[in-house]
């Protein structure tokens, strides 16, 4: 935030009379009127962002798990008009849009592999996030619009103290997690592991998460062990065409349903089913530890099988790109945030709060 001017320089052109001194009150109000919302790097935001809900998707993955690749993806698809059938437009600010950009051009017009997202280490930061807006009509007519912010950062200072403080700062304010999982770290899965996903393994995995967890409850003043109201979590199987020749993989849960012929709460009910069965899928792939931490200590967490790309990099590129199932994890967390309506994904919760405002 930043002021534009004092409240002196402000009213003294204005007045011909004798200025009066201004009271604590005067200067209160005159510093609030003049405060515009900046983005961290200082450029200023539409004046409106303050009036709108704000979503906050920390994305959250240990290096090499694919998250800046699906995020490029995924926010291209919002921009291609996916949400269209459900009645919602998307914008992106200016200074997000030149950034993306970039991404946008190597990964899907050269598609070439984008650069891993470098760990927080000693004075380094995180990439700068993604603001967007989107905008729709409710069920009573009325329009409405969240700003939408993604931010992407390496899981690795989730487990190394003296990167905490560093990555702290972004979940203090998240109110929606990608936790982005490569399924080569699975023991059973190890035949699909990009190089170098072996020596990670399930121990630095778990321990992101059950770091993730303490954090979202201390950044509340909550115990280690009580319920996050205001969180919801999206566990992402990325690279998750690599599964299907897998044995007993549940290739279906892979998959792009028609939002134009299918309705939400359809969708909904089929990423409850499908969310149970890679949760089995995954547990006897030897992931036990890990899925007791996620499915116990993080807020009402989904699992999804999702690939960005649709095909393995050879030599640095893509032959191909061709995402599936990219969108499943959003529209998620969109209907726990309560833009869009969570029926068939939440029955006992439907109509709660902002909850079921919205249709298809």
């Amino acid at each position: 935030m930043e002021r534009r001017t004092r409240w002196q320089r402000l009213l003294d052109p204005l007045r011909t009379d004798p200025v009066p001194v201004p009271t604590a009150r005067d200067a209160a109000h005159a510093a609030a009127a003049n405060v515009v919302p900046t983005c961290p790097r200082g450029h200023r935001l539409p004046p409106e962002y303050l009036d709108r809900q704000t979503i906050v998707v920390g994305l959250v993955g240990l290096t090499g798990a694919s998250k800046s690749t699906y995020l490029t993806v995924l926010i291209d698809l919002l921009h291609e008009g996916s949400l269209a059938p459900l009645g919602v437009s998307v914008e992106m600010d200016e200074e997000s849009a030149a950034r993306f950009d970039d991404l946008r051009y190597r990964l899907l017009v050269q598609r070439q592999q984008l650069p891993l997202t470098l760990p927080l280490l000693g004075e380094g930061s995180s990439p700068e996030p993604f603001v967007l807006v989107l905008r729709g009509t409710g069920r009573n007519g009325a329009e409405r619009a969240v700003n939408l912010v993604f931010f992407d950062a390496s899981g690795e200072q989730l487990y190394r103290s003296e990167d905490m403080g560093l990555y702290g700062r972004f979940l203090y304010a998240a109110t929606s997690l990608l936790v982005v999982l490569s399924p080569g770290v699975f023991p059973r899965l190890r035949s699909v592991a990009d190089p170098g996903e072996n020596s990670m393994g399930l121990a630095r995995h778990t321990q992101m998460v059950v770091n993730l967890a303490n954090v979202l409850r201390a950044a509340r003043n909550l115990p280690p062990d009580a319920h996050v109201d205001d969180v919801a979590t999206a566990v992402v199987l990325s690279k998750a065409d690599k599964l299907r020749g897998v044995p007993d993989f549940p290739a279906e849960t892979l998959r792009d349903p028609d939002l134009r012929a299918m309705p939400l709460a359809h969708w909904f009910a089929d990423v409850r089913d499908n969310s149970s069965r890679l949760v089995d899928f995954l547990e006897v792939s030897g992931g036990s530890n890990l899925l007791t931490a996620v499915l116990h200590r993080l807020p009402r967490p989904t699992v999804h099988a999702v690939s960005a790309t649709g095909a393995d990099a050879r030599d640095g590129g893509y032959p191909r790109i061709a995402p599936v199932g990219v969108l499943d994890p959003l529209l998620v967390l969109l209907a726990r945030s309560g833009f869009l309506s969570p029926e068939g994904l939440d029955p006992e919760e439907y109509g709660a709060g902002l909850r079921g405002e919205w249709s298809r």
